[in-house]
């Protein structure tokens, strides 16, 4: 080790990695972009969410380090008929863990461009030290010591990692302003002004380190390989050796290794489930998932192999000439594909689950809306003392309209509405459920949402508990519905989801800490409701009803589908944090798919050289590169199809284990389509570059090659 740090330093060594960068200066690009766009896609991450959680930090609705401050609103206690108290969640612990996971999720993501990145050091470390064991061998021969010819790699990769860390750690910062900018979060609850960012230099300085050093663990083994070669043997002009051997003994252990983690892991998944809290039990979850997705990329050189040739025979039979090389490459040497491919299947993998769980997500909205939104319009004020009764007479007659106070303060949400309205609103919308429910409550009775009721353990004739300053008392709990009872106001989703209603003459065991009926308002169409019973559309045409209606500077008016929007924008926008890292994975993937086809295509120089001296054109030589990198582009897009969708599946599993939202698994037909599309596009624009330097390629000088 000694000699080795003392190599570093002489005059040769430097010489002679400056020589090796310049020769191979897309390689080294590409290295280096890899450590710089892998460590700046973790730092950014860490950027917002330290500015995420300073924004949040300064309420305790949205800061789960601050206690719930339940002298501010009622306290709510769910009841058996029998008087004994339910099992209730934590409202603060409920409420936050949700983000939390979310949080942890973003940052795992992250990881998949550092780890896209480090592919991408790792095999042209690797590439390019084999590509020289003819090289170190005339410098051993001619009397340089094995530190010496070690210490010229391990230079070009400390070059390279520092230089893409410093380089990763530049480029973050501006990048995080233009996320936060746009309006990027870690939670989706909070905007981060510009001057609220903070910059985590340890947590950032830590991460470029890793990206350095993994740069110099890429070079150490290739090159303590390369140095223990016979020199006789390596100074014989030969092609690159593969792996192939070593790859079929991990293959062998892999058959046995993954079945066998599946199977106890899915045995002992249910102990896990309640023994480990649920924040726990989603690390475990993730990390599981994280090593099984790895794994998979184990048999991709096998796929290769066994299909590359396959696919290569659907290309057009004018183009025979290419289509025959390029078979015979993939059946002789598909494993040298293998890291391409991989990398185009786990990073559009991801993609495809990122947009099952999106969709998933967005549907469990809409499946929400249609039930809590569609019928109605929903006036409410801006002010919170503010009343959106005033607007009634501004209706038209055929509407009926339903009276709400506001809102008792988080977390414990509880409002009044008069049982006779509430039940006209339900009769008009049609909705027999609805109808029978609205009958049912009046005076000492509470209809409580499937959130609420998730919370307090409580359901139809179990009793909720409602007391405060002006006293306490025990309501029948006499239906759990969202059909029925939802107002709308400014705030998050789930809170908004989570309520109680009261009849109006009970308002005043909530009078201290809400406003008086007809604070909010909620309208139906009974036309329309009237229409549903014969199989018509459950929304009203509020365009034409509410096109004459005044409009209010200090009252909002919003129909359902208007709601609906929003939310679906809003989740959206919440994995929009997702996309932007996903998009430097992809990045990073074409880089490494155009870098593999540069170190393949120098490596085989001599063998292409024959093929144009034995007559084909620069352009059929083009054409060949091209249909190898749509070739890795179509393997990764169906192997990121099979792998995306057990992946998206295995997140919905996850969210519907830690989480009260009911999503559902599904995946559109165009989904699976626009992945294979979108990879076989990537690796084909990947390998324009690569195909236009193998046409330019002097076939003389070539063939002159060892």
């Amino acid at each position: 080790m000694l000699l080795l740090l003392r190599a570093l330093f002489q005059p040769l060594v430097r010489m002679l990695a400056l020589r090796n960068l310049r020769a191979d200066r897309f390689g080294a690009m590409a290295a280096l972009l890899g450590v710089a766009l892998g460590a700046a896609t973790v730092n950014v991450v860490l950027i917002l969410d330290v500015g995420t959680r300073a924004v949040e930090a300064k309420s305790f609705v949205t800061n789960p380090d601050l206690p719930v401050f339940t002298e501010q609103t009622v306290t709510l206690r769910g009841l058996r008929p029998d008087g004994q108290p339910t099992a209730a969640a934590d409202a603060q612990e409920e409420t936050h863990e949700d983000y939390e996971i979310m949080r942890s999720a973003i940052r795992l993501g992250s990881l998949s461009a550092f780890l896209v990145g480090a592919l991408i050091v790792f095999f042209t470390f690797n590439v390019a030290v084999e590509r020289r064991r003819r090289e170190i061998a005339l410098l051993r021969s001619a009397g340089a010591l094995p530190p010496q010819v070690a210490a010229v790699f391990v230079l070009e990769a400390l070059l390279l990692g520092v230089g893409g860390a410093a380089l990763g750690l530049l480029a973050s910062i501006p990048l995080a302003y233009l996320a936060a900018k746009a309006g990027i979060t870690t939670t989706g609850r909070a905007r981060i002004p510009l001057h609220a960012i903070r910059l985590p230099w340890s947590a950032m300085l830590l991460v470029c380190g890793t990206g350095a050093l993994t740069a110099l663990l890429g070079v150490l083994r290739p090159v303590r390989e390369a140095l223990r070669v016979d020199i006789a043997r390596a100074l014989r002009p030969r092609f690159l050796e593969g792996g192939a051997e070593q790859r079929r003994r991990m293959r062998g252990v892999m058959l046995l290794a993954l079945p066998f983690m599946v199977l106890v892991y899915g045995l002992l998944r249910p102990f896990f489930r309640q023994s480990v809290p649920l924040f726990a039990f989603f690390v475990l979850e993730a990390g599981l998932v994280c090593a099984a997705f790895l794994a998979a990329i184990v048999f991709v050189p096998d796929v290769v192999a066994r299909l590359g040739a396959l696919a290569v025979r659907l290309a057009p039979r004018r183009w025979a000439a290419e289509r025959l090389l390029l078979q015979r490459r993939v059946e002789h040497s598909g494993h040298e594909l293998a890291w391409s491919v991989g990398g185009v299947m786990m990073v559009f993998a991801l993609l495809l689950a990122l947009h099952i769980a999106t969709a998933a997500l967005k549907q469990e909205v809409s499946t929400w809306a249609g039930r809590a939104l569609a019928p109605y319009t929903f006036f409410y004020p801006d002010a919170p003392l503010g009343h959106a009764e005033r607007m009634l007479p501004r209706l038209p007659e055929r509407l009926v309209a339903a009276r709400f106070s506001s809102r008792t303060p988080w977390p414990n949400v509880v409002y009044a509405a008069p049982a006779d309205e509430l039940r006209a609103l339900a009769e008009a919308t049609g909705r027999p459920e609805s109808i029978a429910l609205s009958r049912r409550f009046g005076p000492g009775k509470a209809i409580v949402s499937t959130m609420m009721a998730r919370r307090f353990d409580v359901g139809p004739g179990d009793q909720l508990e409602v007391g405060g300053r002006a006293g306490m008392r025990r309501f029948e709990v006499v239906g759990v519905t969202d059909d029925l009872g939802y107002v709308h106001a400014p705030g998050a989703y789930r809170n908004l989801r989570t309520y109680a209603v009261i009849e109006a003459a009970d308002f005043p065991v909530i009078s201290p800490y809400a406003t008086a009926i007809g604070h909010t308002v909620a309208v139906a169409d009974p036309v329309t409701g009237a229409a549903v019973a014969g199989g018509g559309p459950e929304t009203p045409p509020w365009g034409e009803l509410l096109a004459g209606v005044p409009q209010a500077r200090d009252v909002r008016m919003q129909t359902g589908v208007e709601i609906e929007a929003v939310r679906r924008k809003a989740t959206g926008r919440d994995f929009v944090i997702f996309d932007m890292i996903l998009g430097f994975t992809t990045v990073l993937a074409a880089i490494g798919v155009a870098n593999q086809m540069v170190l393949a295509l120098h490596a085989r120089r001599r063998e292409l050289a024959l093929q144009r001296v034995l007559g084909m054109t620069a352009g059929q030589v083009r054409r060949m590169v091209l249909m190898e990198g749509a070739l890795v582009g179509a393997l990764g897009g169906a192997l990121a199809v099979l792998l995306g969708v057990p992946l998206g599946s295995a997140a919905l599993g996850a969210l519907r284990t830690v989480s009260t939202f009911d999503v559902e698994f599904s995946i559109p037909l165009e989904y699976g389509v626009l992945t294979a599309l979108g990879a076989t596009a990537v690796a084909l624009g990947a390998s324009l570059y690569p195909a236009r330097t193998a046409g330019r390629s002097n076939a003389a000088e070539s063939v002159q090659y060892e």
